[in-house]
């Protein structure tokens, strides 16, 4: 059957963050917005089959909060309201990078720590309330449809006894996530695919929880372990909503972090700072643990002109992170700001004006994450002039953080995406690197 739909409806593939963030910024516009998944969409705050990398790590970045509160007004109160931990960057957690403590002050970049079930849940819940939005689990998109280059629709084979149907859209979201299969369904209707950026970061990431004995911390939030070329490994720990706290390690290459308690524990010992395992040789465990593996990093440098004129590649369709810089929710969350603001200014050349916009985050993202890779001696790839040359100055920013609460600030504004990288240029930040990193 036919699902009725009005000119302006709109499909997005996918309902974890990506798609539920574009669905919010379509729903202001669009008639009607349906949403999409192939999983079972939990009714509580809990972490989907589907979505391995949920039991790991993560946090909302300063740019991710401004824009999620932009597109849905209230949510940051109601996330911290439902247990999360808000706090500042700098004030509130510990930073060792690559073996240098970066020295403490109010930095005014926001930080936000909950479970990524928890803000899943939230979102779901915020989205699936707006009016005119339909989500649909247990459902998988099995072809697009295309008539003289235009996206007329999507067809789903759902579960349970549900017939399938066909959907009709004038606009078409894909974000089904790392997994997504747009490059293989656009070549299978003549479309040429993307050229790719890919980095074999082959990481590895170990999560357990622990019970801490008060006092927890001194009253931070939370310890980071950055990595770098002198010190590889890496690690995250912090307080979650339901007072336990979770700790993820992460390796490359053959460096596997352990699951079982005395290896966990051993990897932590192995960080150039004693603080994470302080706090963790007297604490309990309250789970056996999980892992996860990335094995590359990917971009896919879409163009307008290789792409139906109605359907949009979103989120970790064109670009997948390496999840250790806790990146993917907020760069998702400021393209769909991106998304919502093309669509005000009508539908003419809309792939065209989305990538262009959304391109500006995600590659200021990318390349910041891809030069710290790319110092780590164990993973492949070209060092070019570039790289080496914005790499010799990271290794100076990590120094100068040390001694100057302001560089590790400056610093912190790039990386929450509330700064260009090229802030970290400016002359008086450059001045108070070579100085400090002295």
């Amino acid at each position: 059957m036919t699902h009725p739909t009005s000119p302006d409806g709109a499909v997005v593939i996918g309902a974890g963050m990506g798609g539920l963030l574009a669905a919010a910024a379509l729903a202001g516009i669009c008639r009607n917005v349906t949403v999409l998944d192939r999983d079972i969409l939990p009714e509580t705050a809990t972490p989907r089959r589907c979505v391995p990398q949920a039991r790991h790590v993560h946090a909302l970045l300063a740019g991710g909060q401004a824009a999620m509160e932009d597109l849905l007004p209230g949510f940051v109160a109601e996330l911290l309201a439902l247990g999360a931990t808000g706090g500042d960057a700098l004030g509130d957690i510990r930073w060792v990078v690559d073996g240098h403590r970066m020295a403490r002050e109010t930095s005014g970049v926001p930080g936000i720590l909950a479970s990524r079930a928890l803000v899943e849940w939230h979102m779901r819940r915020r989205v699936r309330a707006l009016p005119n939005v339909r989500i649909v689990d247990r459902s998988d998109v099995t072809t697009l449809t295309v008539e003289d280059g235009r996206m007329t629709g999507v067809s789903v084979q759902h579960r349970d006894g549900v017939p399938p149907e066909v959907v009709a859209a004038d606009l078409v979201v894909d974000s089904s996530g790392r997994s997504s299969q747009s490059v293989a369904r656009l070549a299978a209707l003549g479309f040429a695919p993307p050229p790719e950026s890919r980095v074999a970061v082959d990481v590895t990431y170990a999560t357990r929880h622990f019970r801490l004995e008060p006092p927890h911390l001194d009253g931070d939030s939370g310890i980071g372990m950055a990595p770098g070329p002198s010190h590889p490994r890496s690690g995250f720990m912090g307080v979650q909503e339901d007072g336990t706290w979770i700790v993820t390690l992460a390796g490359y290459g053959d460096d596997v972090p352990p699951l079982d308690a005395d290896g966990f524990l051993d990897f932590v010992k192995s960080f150039p700072a004693p603080d994470m395992y302080d706090a963790l040789r007297t604490a309990a465990p309250v789970d056996d643990g999980v892992r996860y593996r990335i094995p590359t990093t990917v971009r896919r440098r879409y163009s307008a002109d290789d792409l139906p004129s109605n359907y949009l590649p979103f989120a970790d369709a064109i670009c997948s992170f390496n999840p250790i810089y806790g990146q993917g929710m907020s760069v998702a969350a400021v393209e769909a700001t991106v998304l919502r603001d093309c669509l005000r200014s009508g539908r003419t050349r809309l792939a065209r004006r989305f990538l262009r916009g959304a391109n500006r985050c995600i590659d200021a993202a990318w390349n910041l994450t891809v030069d710290n890779d790319l110092r780590i001696p164990a993973v492949p790839g070209r060092r070019s002039a570039r790289v080496r040359m914005a790499n010799a100055y990271a290794s100076r920013i990590d120094r100068a953080a040390a001694v100057d609460p302001a560089v590790g600030s400056a610093f912190l504004r790039v990386t929450h995406l509330l700064d260009r990288p090229g802030a970290l240029l400016r002359p008086s930040t450059v001045l108070r690197v070579l100085l400090a990193s002295r």
